[in-house]
């Protein structure tokens, strides 16, 4: 399998790269990809440093001192004139404030797109206090905004409560928020150093984003256009995005139970109202092996369920498959707690989950 882990301790062991060009065509579906925040621009940098072509980077930063070692695409300080650019001191408030400061700015560095991912890190202040502003600006401006965030460790109290009421404000101005939550990751790999885990953190967003954005403008055997992740993200309720991989004479099989399992949101696929469900693999990938895929990924949702698929060749995975499914209609309690509590924002969750095969963490120690 290829290992999540893996990747990110191997690339720890690499030098930098720096910033690809991105080579500008008029004709594609427009898709931003937007950090803020201390994690979210983590997070852009991390997609930049792997080459994405299929959207423009943008971080965004009340720290000008850590915006200066991101990489992206385009980058902004926020709110210079209040922040003095020492950031946001954890108060979502000052960063709001900031934001609101910029709008004028922040309209023209987004600018039209068809699809916009605002990455950030709840409970902190830059990420959690600007992330719904830039969803509204993106929104106003055309594009389905799906966001992408990490909730913090429980023991982080403070940090936890900002992050819900943060969360709550992002899930009224975007369309989709998938939420990765630290505890579920540190159940999946507590052997990992904590920079690696993060790291890991960094590593399930940025796949997240590319498999969405590569799915809709890289060409397909099986073709998935805008059209199809409009209808599934634009207002899709409780949706999920999970990535899986296999390889081996039982792929198809593994990759379906990879693709479903290890959530690092609890999410219940019991009534699931639609899906896009994306598939790389190698030459040897035959028609009726992807629709058992699909079939195997689709086969707990609702009778009535729109499910689009696409598939198309990719010499990374000759020997075996990935799997991209965005799932929607899903139900997921474990950020907001019981029942009773927000139910609009318990309605709008998202989750990514991602492979981490067990026993594969103290490997790479």
């Amino acid at each position: 399998m290829l290992d999540l882990v893996k990747d990110v301790i191997e690339e720890g062991k690499a030098n930098s790269v720096s910033v690809p060009q991105k080579d500008f065509d008029p004709t594609a579906v427009r898709i931003a990809v937007i950090g803020t925040g201390g994690a979210g621009c983590n997070s852009v940098s991390r997609i930049t440093k792997q080459g994405i072509k299929s959207a423009t980077t943008i971080a965004i930063n009340t720290d000008a001192k850590h915006l200066r070692i991101t990489e992206a695409h385009k980058k902004h300080v926020l709110g210079y004139k209040i922040t003095k650019g020492l950031g946001a001191g954890g108060d979502p408030s000052v960063a709001r404030k900031a934001a609101e400061a910029d709008l004028d700015k922040l309209r023209t560095l987004i600018g039209e797109n068809e699809i916009v991912f605002i990455l950030a890190g709840m409970g902190g202040g830059t990420g959690t206090g600007s992330a719904p502003i830039l969803a509204r600006i993106a929104k106003e401006q055309g594009a389905i905004v799906v966001g992408v965030v990490t909730f913090p460790f429980n023991i982080e109290r403070v940090r936890v409560k900002k992050a819900r009421e943060g969360l709550n404000d992002f899930l009224k101005e975007a369309d989709t928020v998938i939420v990765i939550d630290n505890n579920r990751l540190l159940g999946y790999a507590p052997n990992l150093p904590l920079n690696k885990a993060l790291e890991l953190a960094d590593e399930v967003a940025a796949r997240a984003v590319r498999g969405i954005a590569d799915t809709i403008v890289f060409p397909s055997l099986m073709n998935v256009d805008y059209a199809d992740v409009q209808s599934v993200m634009k207002n899709g309720g409780l949706a999920m995005i999970s990535i899986g991989e296999a390889n081996g004479p039982d792929c198809v099989k593994n990759v379906v139970e990879n693709t479903m399992k290890h959530p690092l949101l609890d999410v219940d696929y019991e009534g699931a109202k639609g899906a896009l469900i994306h598939i790389e693999s190698g030459q040897k990938l035959t028609l009726g092996e992807a629709i058992e895929i699909g079939e195997g990924i689709s086969s707990g949702f609702d009778e009535g369920a729109s499910v689009k698929m696409g598939a198309r060749i990719n010499n990374e995975f000759m020997g075996g498959v990935r799997v991209t499914a965005i799932v929607t209609g899903v139900k997921s309690l474990s950020i907001f707690g019981q029942a009773s509590g927000n139910v609009a924002a318990q309605g709008m969750v998202a989750s990514a989950s991602s492979t981490l095969q067990e026993g594969m963490v103290d490997e790479f120690l």
